[in-house]
């Protein structure tokens, strides 16, 4: 293992992610601009179409190795096993370019938002390492996580079966994909992985989930913290024609994020489109041959979600974690259509909160699209259900919160030690009573880690 490097005066974090992805970026994006506030020096490292963001808000990129978007979905669809040869090849590139990428910066801390090369390269050089992940991605999560719609076991077994079969599997696959680092980790002198999840974990692992979404088992040790959801709050237009809506007429919002299947937004414009409802569609930049002619159809690539979602009665989405709770802070239940896992894990939390209804991909049609949002619209109980969450999502300021967690064991070294939180960044049950921090004072020289 290589040393502890030295540092510059001013402090320095990296954020890692794959900017492939709008909903890992844009998280690291937010973290980012509250460590900026903090007075960190701030750089991404990065690479896809998505890090526009970070530049165009004024930030330094650092491209990195990042496996091809089309790969990693598919990988991500399936959610199985993965060809060790070539899964072995990819953690080599990845740790050699995040290795290549920290010593040329020379950060105080790495921050990584699932760059699952990331806590073996931080490691390898001795510097510190924050993972920033969802509960669920975690080896603490606490609730069963059941079959996939559509996985190949419920097609082969039938959905009782592999339903029953699914946790076993579960820690099959887990387990065979930390074996991909297992000779890297050999070459750096580091343990080998027990699970995939201490890929994604970190010295301090920071959960951007409402402890009720996604609980962990109370057995959890400190360095695992619930920091609230990051929602992405850039300042994106607002629609011109946000104002002519006819706040009495029943509104939908359709989102897929950058991962969702475009059939929707189409199915979406000729179910609804010259009905008594209003469509509002942002497209992410996703490819999509849409029919404009209807006026109650209304069509953004990007557009400031909560100015759409506030307006909304249904939120249409893939079930990204982002959009979900962007919806959910906004007390708008959710109809939600998975094309990913994780997906699918965020959409079977939903149902089990009473906020929205999961439909599977093979189910979908205008017939039953239509039914599953009159039902959400008829039932006083799933707006009830999103309401009581949005009152628990406004306790959290989750970057300013993420922020100085990471800047307190910056400064601190230790894993385990837990800052003192202001009021209006955590409820009350997640932080100390110490009163507001100053965060001016905290921006002065930390003393150095692991050195």
């Amino acid at each position: 293992m290589e040393s502890s490097m030295s540092r510059s005066p001013r402090r320095k974090v990296a954020l890692f992610a794959d900017g492939g992805f709008l909903a890992h970026a844009t998280r690291v994006l937010e973290v980012g601009r509250a460590l900026q506030r903090l007075g960190y020096e701030v750089v991404f490292c990065s690479t896809g179409p998505y890090t526009r963001l970070m530049r165009e808000a004024g930030f330094e990129v650092h491209p990195v190795y990042t496996e091809d978007r089309e790969v990693t979905l598919g990988l991500a669809r399936r959610a199985g096993l993965v060809n060790l040869s070539w899964w072995r090849e990819c953690a080599e590139k990845s740790v050699e370019s995040d290795m290549a990428a920290i010593r040329a910066l020379k950060p105080d801390v790495v921050v990584g938002d699932m760059r699952l090369s990331l806590s073996t390269s931080a490691a390898g050089l001795g510097v510190p390492c924050v993972g920033l992940t969802n509960a669920a991605w975690t080896s603490r999560f606490a609730e069963r996580i059941h079959v996939p719609e559509g996985h190949i076991t419920e097609r082969v077994l039938g959905h009782t079966l592999a339903d029953a079969l699914f946790p076993h599997l579960k820690q099959l696959i887990i387990r065979h994909w930390a074996r991909g680092f297992d000779r890297i980790r050999s070459r750096l002198r580091l343990s080998p992985l027990r699970t995939m999840y201490q890929l994604v974990e970190g010295n301090v692992t920071l959960l951007a989930d409402l402890p009720e979404y996604f609980p962990i088992a109370e057995s959890s040790a400190a360095d695992f913290r619930y920091v609230g959801p990051i929602m992405f709050r850039a300042a994106l237009p607002r629609p011109i024609w946000l104002p002519r809506l006819d706040r009495s007429r029943p509104t939908l919002y359709f989102t897929m994020g950058s991962t969702g299947d475009t059939q929707f937004f189409s199915e979406a414009a000729k179910v609804f489109g010259g009905t008594s409802y209003q469509v509002l569609i942002t497209t992410a930049g996703l490819p999509v041959d849409l029919y404009r002619k209807y006026d109650n159809v209304f069509i953004e690539e990007l557009a400031d979600g909560d100015s759409l979602m506030s307006v909304s009665h249904v939120a249409i989405t893939h079930g990204g974690n982002g959009t979900v709770y962007q919806a959910l802070s906004n007390g708008v239940p959710v109809l939600g259509i998975p094309t990913l896992f994780d997906q699918e894990v965020n959409l079977q939390r939903v149902e089990a909160l009473g906020a929205g209804l999961r439909m599977a991909r093979r189910d979908y049609c205008a017939e039953r699209l239509r039914a599953a949002i009159e039902k959400i619209l008829s039932t006083k109980s799933f707006t009830q259900s999103a309401r009581r969450l949005s009152s628990r999502l406004a306790e959290y300021d989750a970057p300013r919160a993420a922020a100085l967690h990471i800047d307190h064991f910056v400064q601190t070294g230790d894993p385990l030690s837990l800052p003192k939180l202001p009021a209006g960044v955590a409820p009350s049950s997640l932080r100390s009573d110490a009163g507001d921090l100053d965060e001016a004072a905290m921006a002065a020289p930390r003393r150095q880690l692991f050195g």
